[in-house]
């Protein structure tokens, strides 16, 4: 299977709302938001977001949309993972680690010193994948703000 990797522009808002509409419903506990929040946001939210130039679709195709990460600029040098999702079909296929490396350049270009991501404690197959790139714990762990239940767990990648 090949995927093709990109970064997404504002002609692609809505393929990337259905990705992440997808992972917010399959995939619950990953994430800080929730498919009902997210559900509610305008087109021009939507627009906005695919325009910013550090959002990446993974594509094949067979099944159009199958994954998506993007990087927010955080403080102290280090770029955000966010959002990242695999479609349950192609897993296992290495569509993550060409997602991830999308999200390296990105955050090399930005001038980013490390990629900064967090894990829910419990999700053994993403610590995994994570693990397997080369990210490490920090240390730092938090209850999810949206689900105090849940815990957040920081990895991080050095450029």
């Amino acid at each position: 299977m090949t995927f093709t990797i990109t970064r997404a522009d504002e002609a692609d808002w809505s393929a990337y709302k259905q990705i992440r509409l997808r992972a917010l419903l399959e995939t619950p506990e990953a994430y800080g938001s929730s498919h009902e929040r997210e559900l509610g946001l305008s087109e021009d939210e939507w627009r906005a977001r695919a325009a910013s130039g550090r959002l990446i679709l993974a594509r094949d195709d067979e099944h159009g949309v199958v994954g998506t990460a993007a990087g927010l600029l955080g403080e102290d040098g280090h770029l955000d993972l966010v959002g990242m999702f695999v479609a349950a079909e192609v897993r296992g296929r290495g569509c993550a680690e060409l997602l991830l490396d999308a999200v390296v350049a990105v955050a090399r270009e930005a001038g980013a010193t490390r990629l900064v991501l967090t894990v829910t404690d419990g999700n053994v197959a993403a610590a995994r994948c994570y693990a397997r790139y080369g990210f490490t714990e920090t240390g730092r762990r938090w209850p999810m703000e949206r689900d105090p239940g849940l815990t957040e767990v920081e990895l991080a990648y050095p450029l």
